[in-house]
This record gives structure tokens, sequence and C-alpha cells, in this order.
């Protein structure tokens, strides 16, 4: 059974999880300050796909609702170096995983949303051009069961089937 192994991380706080072919890796710190990348005993292993987190992680958190326009979005420390190093380094695909319920709650639209990611995606390329997210996985729902929202795995099986990675082999969470 695959486990969650959790680390501490330099640049993105709090959540980085990077697939593996046959392993995921849910790490805070990866990323070391003099820029080297430490999976531990698991750095034999080539990752497939780097899945981020928005809120928190990219941003600065502004807590409930969220981030409902492009003014109350602010990179957190480092973010857009942090994603550069990866894909510079070991050109990973990058994709954001992000649950967005101020859409389901109507206090933002899918367009407006999609201002607020153009604009992240710019501010990124501002702080490092190799910064760049590959795709955007976005739930707006506001039931906890929907399975798309996180911790569900439903964005996360998405993104692993649309990038051709064996489900069955890698994810098997035991939270």
């Amino acid at each position: 059974m695959l486990k969650l192994y959790y680390q501490c991380l330099a640049f993105i706080p709090p959540v980085v999880a990077i697939l593996f072919s046959s392993k995921i890796v849910m790490t805070t710190s990866a990323l070391q300050a003099n820029g080297s990348i430490h999976f531990g005993h698991h750095s034999p292993f080539m990752p497939k796909l780097v899945l981020v987190d928005r809120d928190g992680v990219i941003n600065k958190d502004v807590g409930s609702p969220g981030v409902i326009c492009k003014s109350q979005f602010e990179l957190t420390p480092n973010a857009g170096e942090a994603i550069g190093k990866l894909k510079r380094t070991f050109n990973w695909p990058v994709v954001l995983i992000t649950n967005q319920s101020c859409v389901g709650k109507g206090l933002l639209t899918l367009s407006e949303l999609e201002k607020i990611h153009i604009h992240m995606r710019s501010l990124l390329l501002q702080e490092d051009s190799w910064a760049t997210i590959d795709r955007i996985y976005v739930c707006t729902s506001v039931e906890e069961r929907d399975i798309r929202k996180k911790p569900n795995p439903g964005m996360i099986t998405e993104a692993c089937i649309d990038w051709g990675i064996d489900i069955k082999s890698t994810l098997d969470m035991d939270c």
C-alpha cells in the first residue's frame, strides 16, 4: 500500500504532491534553501507529475471565502522561483489542483476565476521565466462529498489520467 510521506519545504509551504511512477510523496520541503532537491530515500524514482495546491501554497491564503478578485492574489515568497527550479532542472510537468467553492457559492464567476489564474501565471513568470503551470484543475463545488473536492481524490485521479499515469500502480492513499 502506498503511503503519504511528509517533509518540510523551504520555498513552498505547506503541500506539494509529487507523483512518482510507483509512489506518491506529499512534501512540504523537498526543495532545499540552496536550490537542491531532496527526496530522501525516494530519490531513485523519477516523478511524472508535480501537483500543487493554490491557496496557501502558490498564493498567500486570505481565508474564507478565498481570493475573489485578482487584487487579493499575492504569491507566497519564492513560489515562482521554486516552480521555475523544478521546471528548469527536471522539466517536470506542474499542475495546479485547487478547490474554489467561492464560484459554487456565486461569489465570482468562472470567467473571473480564469482572470485570477491568468494573473497568477503572470506573477509566477515575473518571478521566474520557467515558472509555468501546465494545467489547472478546479473544483467549484460546495458539496464536501463531491469526489473532485479535495481532500477527495477526484482531481488527482483526473490529473493522473490526463497525464498518462497508471493510477492503480501509483495512487493508493492510506489517510
